[in-house]
């Protein structure tokens, strides 16, 4: 159904168009140019006479008309008619980078979780995924893309490195010092990988860590985790069998300090259990609710306003022909 968003303007600027048609209407026509002539009633019967009178008659009906369709599609038009419609939001709108802590003991875990995001991307509709790689130091292996024939190939690339333990393919996460592993500051070089507002899309990050450091680091993870918080990004940790308890509870107290959890993969599998359940968490949280907008509908009044101006223009010729 359409509705007019300004009522009242329409409301007003019909008033002013009575208001003017009744002044015109109302003045005293000036006769000072005027012939009088007697005895014109014969003149009047005359066929060619009538036919004249019905002519000049015919165009000011023509005019007067198509005047009023153009004023009213104007009106009309001012007054922006719309029509309501319920959206449904995009439900897909999410960003998920996987952090990949590459020091020596996680290349099978990290073969496992790469393997696992790789066998998912066949479901994935919208999501954009990046992967970055830390130990000493951080690099980005791709950004944020739903190119995911491009995702696709760098997983395989990842889980082949992981897999034959390819040292060429984690130069640029060795620090020159004794440093590795540094969850706290893998997570801040993480988070600086998201380029969209969290009021566009939802933004998580999926850690696969043994979070045991050696040396120190920036950023402690608890302070990488109030700093996700900060950024309303959730951080999912993917810990490995074997995790020295204080790091697997420190691990655990920071994701869920931003909404997220911790889980462990046994040796037996269950890292595509781990994805899916991230995956089902965030299209959950992200669900939102459909919202009714309204589309402007123009086309009505001003095909009004059109052809109330083709008819006045037609008018208009016709009174031109003699």
């Amino acid at each position: 159904m359409i509705e007019l968003r300004w009522p009242m303007l329409a409301v007003s600027l019909a008033s002013i168009v009575v208001l003017l048609v009744l002044l015109w209407t109302r003045q005293p026509r000036r006769r000072d140019d005027g012939l009088l002539v007697a005895h014109t009633d014969r003149l009047r019967t005359l066929p060619r006479f009538r036919a004249l009178a019905r002519r000049e008659q015919l165009v000011a009906a023509v005019a007067t008309l198509g005047a009023l369709a153009m004023l009213t599609g104007a009106i009309l038009m001012s007054a922006r008619p719309a029509r309501p419609v319920v959206v449904e939001p995009d439900r897909n709108g999410r960003d998920i980078v996987l952090c990949l802590d590459v020091s020596g003991s996680m290349d099978p875990w990290n073969r496992k979780v790469v393997e696992s995001f790789r066998q998912l991307l066949d479901g994935l509709n919208g999501e954009r995924l990046g992967l970055t790689m830390y130990s000493g130091l951080s690099i980005s292996v791709f950004p944020l893309t739903d190119d995911y024939a491009f995702v696709r190939s760098k997983l395989d690339e990842a889980e082949a490195a992981f897999a034959t333990e390819d040292y060429d393919y984690f130069i640029g996460t060795e620090a020159v010092e004794e440093r590795a592993s540094q969850t706290g500051d893998g997570v801040m070089s993480c988070l600086q990988r998201f380029d969209v507002d969290h009021d566009d899309r939802g933004r998580a990050i999926v850690l696969a860590t043994d979070n045991d450091p050696l040396g120190e680091g920036i950023f402690t993870l608890s302070e990488a985790a109030g700093e996700a918080r900060r950024d309303e990004v959730v951080v999912y940790g993917i810990g490995t069998p074997g995790m020295k308890p204080a790091r697997a509870t420190e691990l655990t107290d920071a994701a869920e300090d931003t909404g997220g959890f911790m889980s462990v993969v046994e040796d037996t599998g269950g890292v595509d259990d781990v994805i899916r359940g991230i995956q089902e968490i965030e299209r959950d949280r992200l669900r939102p609710l459909p919202t009714g907008v309204e589309i402007d509908e123009p086309v009505v009044p001003f095909g009004v306003a059109v052809a109330g101006f083709v008819v006045l223009l037609s008018g208009a010729l016709l009174g031109r022909r003699r």
